[in-house]
């Protein structure tokens, strides 16, 4: 059976965060190995701020991370409610009035249909409300992650170029005058 489109999507978007994650790591990790430090106070600096940002990057993507699955499983319960409201609705429809069981803080509960039609209802509610949240937090630290990344890898490609750069610039005024 071909895979949907959606699954296609979510597979390339974990492969790409999983991908990225391990960028960030990596760069991190290389940079810090490759440090050469005391030749300026300058490019110092750019490489310790560039540090800084880049594990900020990881921690944070790290933290994103584990969200994830959680706004799946809040999504799975989402949907089965509706089919649960689904059945109970067409239950109704058909004329049969079987009360519905509910288990609540470990106490059950019987419950005609339309009751527990209002009370799923109000979990969807509950539901939505921590998808969208979660959504939001998930959405909040990637814009963290990217930009702290771009930042730090900016930071470090200053503080490794800065020197060179100079001494070329330097160079190249002293054969123009």
């Amino acid at each position: 059976m071909p895979r949907s489109n959606v699954e296609i999507a979510i597979e390339l978007q974990t492969k790409f965060e999983f991908y990225l994650l391990g960028l960030i790591f990596t760069v991190l990790g290389l940079s810090i190995q490759t440090a050469e430090f005391g030749r300026s106070d300058l490019t110092d600096g750019l490489e310790l701020i560039g540090w800084l940002l880049l594990l900020i990057s990881a921690l944070v993507g790290v933290m994103r991370g584990e969200w994830i699955p959680v706004v799946y499983q809040i999504r799975a319960k989402q949907e089965s409610t509706d089919k649960r409201i689904d059945q109970i609705t067409a239950q109704l429809e058909h004329g049969i009035l079987a009360p519905v069981t509910f288990i609540e803080k470990g106490q059950e509960e019987q419950v005609d249909g339309a009751t527990a039609i209002t009370r799923l209802n109000a979990v969807l509610d509950v539901l939505e409300s921590q998808q969208k949240e979660g959504e939001a937090r998930i959405l909040k630290r990637y814009q963290v992650m990217k930009w702290t990344f771009f930042a730090g890898v900016f930071f470090l490609v200053g503080s490794r170029g800065y020197l060179p750069t100079k001494a070329l610039f330097l160079k190249f005024l002293s054969v123009v005058t």
